[in-house]
């Protein structure tokens, strides 16, 4: 049987591009070469290339995602999706390879943007009303409005997180301790997106569960629980081992674990997501659950909580990607 081929799309137009090539190469190192041709793809603005060595570049013809090899035209029957913000996790993406009506692994072009949006995505998660599962209070702001800080922290209290509505890896995000903190807060964020939220404090303890679904159905694996040396987890600390601890499995009760487990695998499965994605959460002293958020392209790096939790649940890298691949080629059909 001939190999397929398949690409690996990596980098794209964030400050997620470092740790998407990253996660890209790690993807395509992992996935299996005995079935599968790999070309992973750089995208960075209007430039998409492959490289098959450091002095060559490949140009894709964005008419039809394929590139040109030894004068082979090659095609593509899957892609691997490991760009991290845009244009591959809010849909940008997505709604290009479905005009071209090419497979990918990651959620569709309308579950990405609603998802990236988080904002939109805490109304829909709220809007679920799923037993036992809380979402904080929070305002949404453009950068053509202005509200007086007194008012928000009137509404939303401190400390309170503001956030850029559309990033990843915790870009532009900032704890808010004092009232004259805020506008320099706001500022930070709008600087990544004209759009922010500024979101109640939820005391308690990070965990997150990552989801996967194939054609054996949806799994959830090892709970982690993130313990950040700062105020909390940043970029920084997200991918400086010295600046976290991630605990996997997570040192909490069977109970609150099944819990977070099936709540993830009920998310995965009314937000209509797909390939695999992680959600986060906070769980107080009570065991309240709140949403955090959803991260539908999350981190492959070789410091990214997901790969850790592969290992942790003796899943193998390699075998899942294939899983992946292949069953995102046959709902295509």
């Amino acid at each position: 049987m001939a190999k397929k081929n398949i690409a690996v799309v990596l980098g794209g137009d964030s400050g997620e591009y470092d740790i998407s090539v990253k996660s890209g190469q790690e993807v395509a190192k992992a996935i299996d070469k005995q079935k599968y041709n790999v070309y992973p793809i750089i995208i960075r603005g209007k430039s998409w290339y492959y490289q098959p060595t450091s002095k060559e570049r490949i140009n894709v013809d964005k008419n039809d995602f394929t590139i040109t090899v030894l004068g082979e035209k090659i095609s593509f029957h899957c892609v691997f999706n490991a760009i991290h913000g845009n244009p591959g996790e809010n849909g940008k993406l997505q709604g290009y390879f479905d005009m071209l009506n090419i497979p990918y692994t990651s959620c569709n072009h309308v579950v990405s943007a609603i998802t990236f949006h988080k904002g939109f995505c805490n109304m829909l998660v709220r809007a679920l009303n799923m037993e036992n599962l809380l979402v904080s209070d929070s305002i949404l702001i453009t950068a053509n409005e202005f509200i007086e800080p007194n008012n928000i922290i009137n509404k939303i209290g401190l400390p309170c997180f503001v956030k850029p509505v559309q990033s990843g890896s915790s870009v532009g995000v900032s704890k808010v301790k004092k009232e004259e903190e805020l506008l320099v807060a706001m500022e930070t964020a709008f600087e990544v997106c004209d759009e922010i939220m500024i979101e109640r404090f939820v005391k308690g303890r990070e965990l997150t569960c990552a989801v996967f679904g194939a054609k054996g159905g949806i799994k959830a694996l090892p709970l982690a629980e993130i313990i950040s040396k700062k105020e909390f987890f940043d970029l920084e600390a997200k991918y400086d081992s010295r600046l976290n601890q991630e605990i996997i499995p997570a040192p909490i009760s069977k109970t609150l674990t099944k819990r977070l487990q099936n709540n993830s695998k009920a998310l995965f499965r009314n937000l209509r997501c797909k390939g695999i994605v992680r959600f986060d959460y906070i769980v107080t002293t009570q065991d309240e659950i709140y949403f955090l958020e959803v991260n539908t392209i999350p981190g492959m790096t070789s410091e990214s909580i997901v790969p850790k939790m592969l290992q942790a649940d003796n899943i193998s890298a390699t075998e899942l990607y294939g899983e992946l691949i292949e069953y995102a080629i046959i709902i295509n059909k």
